[in-house]
């Protein structure tokens, strides 16, 4: 099976079950406004939202948003990648898939494409909607060019790194709990809610060595900058986000082979 029809049975896959769970089409729909209304009403408890935009550099909402859909958009690729393999592992389909003559590796990298596409779509009932109401066109400039780069963040710059998490974890082991840890770590060292340059020393060199970091990075100096940043910004982030990616490349490929040649050597268990 080729890439192409991969990718259209995942999409059928996922699409019908939307289809048939319309409620979870709306929680999608929803969930970026939701999030982003409750930090701020928490967060105005403590401090002002004039507070905020003077401390970071940005409106309070249209940060939020922004940052609750690229919350989203890297979610669906951390969930589906992670899981996916667990859930095979764990009701006894993985050693059939790994027979199949697909690659495991191919159909893994497919896995969160059709997500990844329904988010992305979604940002023009959330991000495009406020940017433009808050900053009119420029807004709209704005919130187009902060879904491409949550799009890059989540699927050429996250899945590598995903799936080495993943193999590891499986091999080890102890997949449900170290993943239950990985999961909230990994969303915290991206910086999505809380920006790289305000966290200690030490976790910003962690959040460093995670591609998407820096291209989440580049989405704050564009709300901060409000407008594109500097060029010399752009091709320092984005060309360490991808120099990154590259790295993690053969090291994913070597643990999903890994991870598939344990599973074949154990067969098939009942």
């Amino acid at each position: 099976m080729n890439i192409l029809s991969l990718i259209k049975s995942e999409m059928l896959l996922v699409y019908g079950e939307l289809m048939r769970r319309k409620q979870v089409l709306f929680t999608y729909i929803a969930y970026p406004y939701i999030m982003t209304f409750f930090i701020i009403f928490v967060g105005s408890s403590v401090g002002s939202l004039e507070n905020f935009e003077a401390r970071v550099g940005s409106n309070p909402f249209l940060f939020f948003i922004a940052a609750s859909f690229n919350f989203l958009v890297i979610l669906g690729i951390v969930d589906d990648v992670l899981w996916s393999p667990i859930y095979d592992d764990n009701i006894g389909t993985l050693p059939y898939i790994l027979s199949s003559n697909t690659s495991w590796f191919l159909r893994l990298l497919t896995i969160p494409i059709p997500r990844l596409v329904l988010t992305i779509i979604l940002g023009f009932t959330s991000l495009v909607p406020l940017f433009t109401y808050l900053e009119g066109f420029e807004g709209l400039l704005t919130s187009l060019l902060i879904m491409g780069l949550a799009g890059l963040a989540g699927l050429l710059l996250s899945t590598f790194a995903v799936l080495i998490a993943c193999s590891v974890s499986i091999l080890m082991g102890e997949s449900w709990r170290l993943l239950n840890i990985i999961r909230p770590l990994m969303m915290i060292l991206l910086g999505v809610f809380y920006p790289r340059v305000f966290m200690p020393f030490a976790v910003r060199l962690i959040s460093y060595l995670l591609p998407s970091s820096h291209v989440i990075d580049l989405m704050i100096y564009t709300l901060v900058g409000e407008g594109t940043p500097e060029i010399l910004t752009v091709l320092t982030l984005f060309g360490a986000g991808t120099a990154l990616a590259v790295m993690y490349g053969p090291l994913s490929y070597g643990s999903v082979k890994s991870l598939e040649t344990k599973k074949l050597r154990e067969g098939i268990k009942t």
